[in-house]
């Protein structure tokens, strides 16, 4: 059992409490030590990957998460499955279900995935196959308290996910139930975007954020808020105006941010957007 004591807080003015700093900012970091890390910055919430979560053991997860007073509100699951006609998927089921079980032992009230690659030439034929595949676990993780989301990602993790836009996720989601991770990252640049957070806030379960470093036409690219492309103030204001209630939780990769230092990109990125939310009235 890890015996150290509690991070001290420092007393510079408190992040806002709905900003979460993700593991991912982390990416050398157990998930106990990212855990320190987000404690240090003075924020109380982040998010974890299952993947981490089982090295770490997700008791002793929960046990760092309440000695250093920081709520691991989300954690990644794998509900991605091969969708291939006739596969063996029993393995990636268990799995998903563990993923579940460990988001209730550290207290997440939300996981989110990605789905799987697209096998079927008709996108519409790759919904209905995933609907059937993890419709079982997901009424398991909803019997459990946890409410499963998707998170749309650029077409570049087309080898991960066949969902790439705010828009597929919301018609992913109206055939089997799932919410959806928005990260502005990976949806900003869409037409409709703002519209369709308007009319669909409820199926927002957990908003990432980071900025995009210009130029660079590789991923990861991502930078810290503020520093890059992407309007993130207008978004987040036009998110919080249509309702949503839940955190923003910063995912940080890329040059910038390792040549930044990943604490200082962090801690960066905490007071901006602390900054805006009190400036929104958040």
């Amino acid at each position: 059992m890890n015996n150290e004591a509690p991070v001290t807080r420092t007393a510079m003015d408190r992040p806002h409490p709905r900003v979460s700093v993700s593991g991912l900012c982390f990416p050398t970091a157990t998930a106990i030590e990212s855990i320190e890390a987000v404690a240090r910055l003075g924020a109380s919430t982040t998010s974890l990957t299952s993947g981490k979560v089982l090295d770490s053991g997700a008791d002793l997860v929960a046990e760092a998460g309440r000695r250093h007073g920081v709520r691991i509100g989300t954690t990644t699951a794998l509900l991605r499955f091969d969708l291939t006609p006739g596969a063996d998927i029993d393995d990636q089921l268990a799995r998903a279900r563990s993923d579940i079980d460990q988001a209730v032992t550290v207290g997440a009230s939300t996981v989110y995935t990605l789905t799987g690659r697209r096998v079927l030439p008709d996108w519409d034929a790759n919904v209905c196959a995933y609907a059937d595949a993890a419709a079982g676990v997901i009424d398991y993780a909803t019997s459990k308290g946890i409410r499963v989301a998707v998170e749309p990602t650029n077409w570049l993790y087309a080898d991960l996910n066949f969902v790439h836009s705010f828009h597929d996720a919301l018609l992913l989601g109206a055939r089997t139930g799932i919410g959806v991770c928005l990260d502005l990252f990976h949806v900003w640049t869409e037409a409709e975007l703002l519209e369709d957070i308007r009319k669909n806030i409820e199926h927002i379960s957990h908003v990432q954020l980071s900025d995009m470093t210009p130029g660079i036409r590789a991923l990861p690219c991502r930078d810290v808020p503020g520093g890059g492309d992407i309007p993130l103030r207008h978004i987040v204001a036009e998110i919080l105006d249509a309702g949503y209630e839940g955190v923003f939780d910063l995912e940080l990769s890329g040059p910038n941010i390792d040549a930044a230092g990943h604490a200082e990109a962090a801690a960066t990125a905490v007071a901006w957007i602390s900054e805006v939310l009190s400036e929104l009235g958040a």
